[in-house]
């Protein structure tokens, strides 16, 4: 029974190590993008050029806070 109980502790510990790290990942991850206020629509390629024009790494068009596409730019040092 004991050797149960420590099998079952060491495996919900790894599951709350990953789980913890995968959400610190996401969260620098998601803090990466800002938001681009340059277009009234966002098209990828337009945006891409436009971010890379700017000094940044990348761009991408993403559901923003409003009912329409946003271009977000990709920091250079992410």
């Amino acid at each position: 029974m004991e050797a149960w109980r420590k099998t079952a502790l060491c495996s919900v510990l790894l599951v709350l190590l990953i789980a913890a790290s995968s959400e610190v990942a996401f969260v620098e991850a998601a803090s990466c993008w800002k938001e681009d206020n340059h277009h009234t629509f966002c098209f990828d390629a337009d945006c891409r050029m436009t971010c890379k024009d700017h000094g940044h790494a990348d761009g991408r068009c993403s559901w923003g806070r409003t009912l329409w596409l946003s271009c977000e730019c990709l920091a250079a040092d992410c």
